[in-house]
């Protein structure tokens, strides 16, 4: 019996065995073949489906074995063991009005079924978006009743606020199978309000929030007024290969802009503002400009993110591990290339790119994160993707998590890296290479959740996590007075990396405050054999490379010295 989800074909068969003899052999026990009465009610969700298996299960009513239940996107019921179609009825799932809209206090995708062990037409659901429960299971239609009762199951993807409205606590998220949903206030007892169905993918707040983009599995996009509710399908048309998650990125500065992910190819829009309403929701080529010679062969894009200033740089990584810059993103035609900035980096071969985190005060510093166990996971660049460095640090090992985010929160004196992973939110105001201490945030709180995205804003440190089963959570960075930024105890001198190394090492180290600072390398004997910085410098994060081309093998240290720090570390040359 062929049916059809989403227009991918399923094919489904459906047997019933009777057992006759009494041996124990199974003997004389008999098969029929009831497929072709499995529910057959139309597209564009009401053919029995089960997603390749992901839902899919069948009970019988213990005191009668002609009530059978089986459920796939939806819930269905028969009298007669389905041996013919004349009494199958949808009871779950989606609507029964056969237009993506839901069940009343039911889900689509039904994952189990249990009667009351004392009242057969009691049966419990559950499914995509929790648990359902019925006191009468044979009625038509099936009146259902959630039991979720405040239990969190709600599984985000993403999460989006507005950049651009200090004190603004409106956060914007994307949930498994539970569409886009939109909160406007702090308090936790605030009810969300849906914005977008399906499986809730990227989404945003334009700044000054009157108008959102949500999106949903496999890159269909719509820019969603605010007050009107009005939706405007912006993704583009010709575009192939959508991750089932797939990526856009506004541009900071002009939240009209938006740069897309589609499969191997990079693709920018102008001005999604100019996009008209079409009352058939198609794709629009509307200021849609397909970047040809940045895209990536062989892979797909899996992450974007653009930068703020300076403004119109664009970092992108693949999904076997390629990351490039395309600077001017703003004005670049498809004849442009961009500059790799992953050959070569000691990145892990083939590795997924899930995250580049860009410093929004300087688009030099940027994170990029491979979503990966027991790999590298962590690579900081401070100087536009020429270097990088592993930063991993504590998180690293064969028991260590997976990460899938990154955040750089620079606000008043400090900056603060967060990142998300398998095992919660962590976060560090020190990056130190190897050695770089990461802190999980909100062990009481978030605790050891799955943290799939985080967004932030700098104008007042708001920081929002989205987890994938307890929803999502958010603070303010405490301001930091640039009496306290000045603090000795915000001096670093980085172990280099690598270390031994040939033919060149990056040595990274911080400034608490602005002013002359010297980096020199001293051999075994005390003689002064390179000066690597020696001048006025300004707070903050700083990388050198050393490349000691006429220097013999052996060990050496590395002395930085400013008017408040002076520390000394060692490194190795083997050639």
């Amino acid at each position: 019996f062929q049916t059809t989800y989403a227009g991918a074909p399923e094919a489904h068969s459906f047997w019933k065995y009777k057992y006759v003899s009494g041996d124990g052999s199974g003997a004389g026990g008999t098969w029929s073949n009831r497929s072709t009465s499995l529910p057959n009610f139309g597209q564009p969700v009401g053919d029995f489906a089960s997603q390749g298996g992901y839902d899919l299960i069948v009970k019988t009513k213990f005191d009668d074995t002609n009530a059978v239940f089986i459920g796939g996107t939806d819930l269905f019921r028969s009298t007669n063991g389905f041996a013919t179609a004349l009494t199958n009825v949808w009871i779950g799932g989606y609507a029964t009005a056969n237009n993506i809209s839901q069940y009343s206090n039911h889900h689509a995708d039904q994952h189990g079924l249990v009667f009351a062990t004392d009242n057969s037409a009691v049966l419990f659901s559950s499914h995509d978006g929790g648990i359902s429960m019925t006191s009468n299971c044979v009625t038509t239609p099936v009146v259902w009743t959630s039991l979720n009762n405040g239990y969190q199951t709600t599984q985000f993807y993403t999460v989006g606020i507005d950049h651009g409205t200090s004190g603004s606590n409106s956060i914007l998220g994307g949930m498994q199978d539970n569409g886009t949903w939109v909160v406007n206030a702090a308090a936790t007892t605030t009810p969300w309000t849906q914005v977008l169905g399906g499986d809730g993918s990227y989404c945003a707040i334009e700044n000054g929030e009157s108008f959102y983009l949500a999106s949903f599995q496999f890159g269909e996009t719509f820019r969603i007024g605010v007050n009107t509710g009005v939706e405007i399908r912006v993704d583009p048309t010709g575009g192939s290969g959508y991750l089932f998650v797939n990526p856009f990125a506004q541009d900071p500065n002009v939240n009209t802009m938006l740069y897309w992910s589609a499969g191997s190819s990079l693709w920018r829009n102008s001005d999604i503002s100019a996009v008209p309403f079409d009352p058939m929701f198609n794709s629009t080529s509307v200021n849609w400009t397909n970047l040809t010679n940045a895209g990536i062969s062989g892979a797909t894009i899996s992450a974007l993110a653009a930068s703020k200033s300076p403004a119109n740089r664009l970092y992108y990584g693949s999904s076997n591990g390629k990351v490039y810059r395309l600077d001017n993103a703003n004005t670049a035609i498809n004849t442009t290339v961009p500059t790799d900035v992953w050959t070569g980096k000691g990145f892990p071969a083939g590795a997924y790119v899930s995250c580049i985190g860009v410093n929004p005060r300087n688009a030099d510093t940027a994170i990029v994160v491979f979503s990966n166990y027991n790999t590298q996971s962590l690579f900081l660049t401070t100087n536009g993707g020429t270097n990088w460095t592993d930063i991993e640090g504590n998180l690293a090992g064969t028991s260590a998590p997976s990460v899938r985010w990154a955040s750089i929160v620079p606000y008043t004196g400090a900056v603060t890296y967060f990142v998300a992973t398998s095992t919660g939110l962590y976060s560090t105001n020190l990056l130190n290479g190897v050695s770089t201490v990461w802190a999980l945030e909100g062990s009481t709180t978030i605790g050891n959740v799955v943290v799939d995205m985080i967004d932030s804003r700098t104008l007042d440190g708001f920081v929002v996590a989205a987890t994938h089963g307890q929803g999502v959570f958010s603070s303010n960075l405490v301001p930091v007075s640039v009496a306290e930024t000045a603090h000795p105890l915000f001096y670093a001198l980085e172990q280099n990396y690598p270390n031994p190394f040939n033919p060149s090492t990056t040595i990274g180290f911080r400034l608490a405050s602005a002013g002359p600072v010297s980096l020199k390398v001293y051999a075994l004997t005390g003689q002064e054999v390179a000066t690597l910085a020696n001048g006025e410098m300004g707070e903050g994060d700083h990388t050198v490379t050393w490349v000691p081309s006429s220097l013999a093998s052996g060990v050496y240290f590395y002395t930085l010295r400013s008017k408040d720090f002076n520390q000394t570390r060692s490194l190795m040359l083997l050639k």
